[in-house]
């Protein structure tokens, strides 16, 4: 049986910010292609990059201000349970 692993990605208010939650990553980058183009570069800019082919492995931490421009708060299933990160 091959273990599964994960990668986490974070955006930048991850020092400041006192809190946030792990995104999947599929969930996230659909988020971002739904913004303008100019919009998406800026958005992406905040984030640890990873490949988007990748985004079905990886957890991205977002704290709530970077979750609420995505409208990812809206979105339960995005929310990853803090129980399967381990």
């Amino acid at each position: 049986m091959k273990k599964q692993f994960f990668l986490e990605r974070e955006c930048i208010h991850r020092e400041t910010a006192p809190e946030g939650d792990f995104y999947n990553g599929v969930f996230v980058v659909q988020a971002i292609q739904n913004l303008g183009s100019e919009a998406a570069m800026k958005f992406a800019s905040r984030m640890s990059p990873f490949f988007w082919t990748d985004a079905p492995r990886v957890h991205v931490w977002l704290c709530r201000e970077c979750a609420a421009e995505l409208q990812l708060s809206n979105a339960p299933r995005a929310v990853k349970q803090s129980g399967r990160l381990r």
